[in-house]
């Protein structure tokens, strides 16, 4: 099954909740095939997943819309692109959360752009042609892509 894996993934889903799960795993098989350990697998997927949620409750609104994943591997790094076509929104606008403030009183939101931030090395943001544009990318380590 990963013998002949291409360099790149892409997947184009509609903009609905019940495709999350073929998102998240065609992106984990892909990496797996490619030789990631599990530790990058997993920080991958969570900032996908994030940014794929977000893309569906926040952009979309519940209106129809679709999306476009493009998921590629380098021997340096792992590049994911994430297209929709939305209403325009920039991560980077949204303060960080501040896990000092008592719960009650701590704004709701927020912590998945925090958590891509955090388990991403790079997440970049650009409206253009009428859509948005989010690239996150993650550098390899040690024991992390088999080429």
């Amino acid at each position: 099954m990963c013998s002949a894996t291409p360099e790149a993934l892409e997947l184009n889903v509609k903009a609905i909740i019940e495709n999350l799960p073929h998102v998240t795993d065609n992106i984990e098989d892909f990496m797996r095939c490619k030789g990631f350990r599990d530790e990058t697998v997993f920080d991958v997927r969570l900032a996908v997943d994030e940014a794929v949620t977000n893309v569906i409750e926040h952009g979309y609104e519940g209106r129809e819309g679709k999306i476009h994943i493009r998921c590629e591997v380098t021997p340096d790094e792992v590049v994911l692109t994430i297209e929709d076509w939305a209403k325009p929104f920039d991560p980077s606008s949204v303060k960080e959360p501040q896990f000092s403030d008592n719960v009650e009183k701590r704004r709701i939101g927020g912590l998945g752009i925090y958590l891509m931030k955090k388990k991403m090395d790079q997440v970049a943001y650009e409206f253009r042609n009428g859509k948005n544009i989010l690239t996150m990318k993650k550098k390899c380590v040690a024991n992390d892509v088999l080429f």
